[in-house]
């Protein structure tokens, strides 16, 4: 588990992960908002929580096993419909 996160119930993780992975419209400015007022995420939380947004949106993680969780976490490839 990243220490950051680490207080983080499963259900707010689960939700920033979402958001993370899903959300092409906000942006990082109004996610960090969204963070911290909907989600009770420190400053520090949102903004690194942010800095992982990139990987999200360009990699299909196995649930639990995303940055939020572990640096090198299972990634599935559509290609080979494969894990890695």
């Amino acid at each position: 588990m990243n220490a950051i996160f680490a207080s983080l119930t499963p259900e707010i993780l689960s939700n920033v992960e979402d958001q993370l992975s899903n959300n092409e419209v906000s942006c990082d400015e109004e996610m960090v908002d969204f963070f911290i007022e909907e989600l009770g995420l420190s400053l520090e939380q949102a903004e690194a929580a942010i800095a992982l947004r990139s990987q999200y949106l360009q990699m299909i993680f196995l649930a639990g096993q995303g940055p939020l969780h572990e640096a090198n976490g299972l990634v599935f490839c559509p290609a080979t419909k494969s894990v890695r």
